[in-house]
């Protein structure tokens, strides 16, 4: 049996904890184990070493997922992907559920996952989350194979997210990131409190930038990106071959506006071109080139079209897949690609994301956010407040 290792390194400015519990079983194989499927059974997955194992270095493999009803279209084909299910169902060491779910590849081969309010400490063995534990509203989570550390800032005993305002009241939740130069490039919705109490009391200060260093993920500067209190810039972001392009959400409630600035080359501190229908300007236009998408969502390119994966509003259970040949729209030929089965009563799924770096040969690598309308929940239940990772093949 492999021996348990915990180990803890403290960097500058932040603590890492890092939750790698190398376990391997005992006259059991990983393939003999029971996984995560449809109804996510609280399950102490833990953490495998799998240096030994070679292959791909996966906890499991994906697992089909019957098309039942026919809620998704005919011809694509969904699967669990049983090995992030897995290695983010944690009861212990660091991150222990969040959302957001927003990922980057990192030169070094880790991924880098910005989550956004995320529980620390312990799961009870029944699946519930005791009371009192940390509760932070930005941290990164670095994953390769089955290594699994979680960055966020304070001490061990103290902890604070990742990147804190000045402002004592206010927080950050993170949007899409990017890398230029060797460095994260990192927008954030700074928010602060509206007034109206409950679950949904926040509003949107501005968007501002952090510049962070890697691999050490130092927080090299701060900065107000831009000052509004209506578009969340950041909520994707795509690069392709001249331009990044940064799409904002202006969210009205009942119905959900996209925005969109481009840069030129990949430094987001340089001034952005905002789009007007026809052309690019050097100030905000009003412009928006698609309504009814979720507030956070994501663009991406492939084989020379330009793709937009959203969740139907309000918290609907459908994920669908629009196309277009500009970075800018228009956008059709609409196809649902999953439907996400928790949602229903009290519990709710939204922001899901296509995730490129993670995608295999011609599937499109997808999480999603699981959470409840009643607080209470994410307690009875620890799956109740964790994404969930689906791959989807045949969806062009």
């Amino acid at each position: 049996m492999t021996d348990f290792k915990k180990t803890n390194q403290l960097y500058p400015a932040m603590v890492i904890s890092l939750g790698i519990l190398l376990i391997a079983f005992s006259g059991c194989s990983l393939s003999e184990r029971d996984i995560a499927l449809a109804g996510r059974t609280p399950e102490d997955t833990g953490i495998y070493d799998l240096s030994d194992l070679g292959g791909s270095g996966d906890l499991c493999e994906p697992v089909f997922i019957e098309n039942n009803g026919g809620c998704w279209d005919q011809q694509v084909d969904a699967y669990l992907d049983c090995h992030h299910d897995s290695l983010f169902s944690r009861y212990g060491g660091g991150w222990t559920g969040a959302d957001a779910t927003y990922s980057i590849k990192l030169s070094n081969g880790q991924t880098a996952w910005l989550f956004g309010d995320t529980f620390l400490g312990t799961v009870n063995p029944d699946g519930s989350r005791p009371g009192g534990i940390p509760f932070l509203n930005n941290t990164i989570v670095l994953t390769r194979g089955a290594s699994f550390n979680t960055l966020y800032g304070g001490t061990e005993e103290q902890p604070t997210a990742f990147v804190v305002p000045p402002e004592p009241d206010d927080w950050y939740w993170p949007h899409d990131p990017t890398i230029h130069d060797g460095k994260m490039q990192l927008l954030l919705a700074h928010m602060g409190r509206s007034g109206s109490g409950g679950m949904w009391d926040f509003h949107l200060k501005s968007v501002d930038l952090a510049i962070i260093s890697l691999p050490d993920f130092t927080i090299e500067s701060l900065e107000v990106r831009v000052v509004s209190d209506e578009i969340y810039w950041g909520a994707a972001i795509m690069e392709d071959d001249e331009y990044t392009y940064i799409y904002g959400i202006e969210d009205d409630n009942l119905n959900k506006f996209v925005h969109v600035a481009r840069v030129a080359g990949g430094d987001l501190r340089l001034p952005w071109e905002y789009y007007n229908g026809t052309d690019w300007e050097d100030q905000p236009t009003g412009y928006t080139i698609k309504d009814a998408t979720s507030n956070q969502f994501s663009v991406f390119k492939n084989g020379g079209k330009y793709y937009l994966m959203t969740q139907a509003i309000i918290f609907g259970s459908e994920l669908y897949l629009i196309e277009s040949d500009s970075p800018v729209g228009p956008w059709e030929n609409r196809k649902t690609l999953y439907c996400t089965p928790e949602s229903g009563g009290n519990i709710f799924t939204y922001n899901a994301f296509v995730h490129p770096e993670q995608s295999k040969g011609d599937d499109l690598f997808i999480s999603y956010n699981v959470n409840s309308f009643e607080f209470g929940d994410v307690f009875t239940d620890v799956n109740n407040y964790r994404p969930r990772f689906v791959r989807v093949q045949n969806w062009k």
